[in-house]
């Protein structure tokens, strides 16, 4: 495409014009013709391109039809994969959003025990210098909020360790063949009980079991305390 730089009147007619090849205007094929006017700084499409005067009627060639079919064939699906690409951009840009989405950690919890208690694994453990009965024992526990105490096996070693050489009742007790804690639950620990007796106490490193009226020291527990 030529821009013609200067305006001749009688030659190209008034105003300016842009030369495209691909016109015939009456002379050797592709020669250029006028085809836009320039009126107030723009170019527009005035109709039919003019010829330079003498030169004969323009007429579009079937080469430049075709040209201009296939230039907006291919810009329409340039537009088209544009569209695509933006689209998978905004799908790639949201699941890796979604992704990322901060998960709010919970708020620590804080458990405490009372003063003269022992927290162990969320429980609380007491142990008694006093001595009474397995019924009283029981009943003094309650009194604090807790029973004889109900041990799972990960806690029977730290227990064993805190007793030194004292026997503490614990919530456990013979019932006809089974023994069974106070909470209801079986018995069903590794650790042996010695005796066949029906109450069970803590002794040195072991579980033993007595007669239920014996005077002894007693350990109670219950859940620890969550702090607001």
């Amino acid at each position: 495409m030529q821009l013609v730089t200067r305006q001749r009147e009688g030659e190209f007619g008034r105003g300016g014009w842009i030369l495209l090849r691909g016109w015939d205007c009456g002379g050797a094929p592709g020669s250029p013709g006028l085809i836009s006017k320039q009126e107030n700084a723009f170019w527009v499409i005035a109709g039919p391109p003019l010829c330079p005067v003498g030169r004969g009627q323009c007429h579009p060639t079937r080469t430049g039809l075709a040209g201009t079919r296939l230039l907006g064939h291919l810009a329409l699906a340039v537009v088209l994969l544009l569209l695509l690409a933006l689209v998978v951009d905004v799908a790639v840009l949201a699941v890796r959003r979604l992704g990322e989405i901060p998960v709010t950690p919970g708020i620590p919890e804080f458990l405490a025990c009372p003063e003269a208690w022992v927290g162990y694994n969320r429980v609380c453990y007491y142990l008694s210098r006093d001595e009474g009965t397995w019924e009283q024992a029981q009943n003094w526990c309650s009194e604090l909020g807790a029973s004889l105490a109900v041990l799972s096996d990960n806690e029977m070693g730290f227990l064993f360790r805190l007793n030194g050489n004292l026997d503490y009742w614990l919530g456990l007790r013979r019932r006809g063949e089974r023994l069974q804690w106070v909470d209801g639950s079986s018995y069903n620990s590794s650790v042996p009980v010695l005796g066949d007796s029906e109450c069970v106490y803590l002794g040195h490193r072991r579980f033993r079991s007595g007669l239920c009226s014996a005077q002894r020291p007693y350990l109670c527990n219950r859940p620890q305390d969550r702090l607001e």
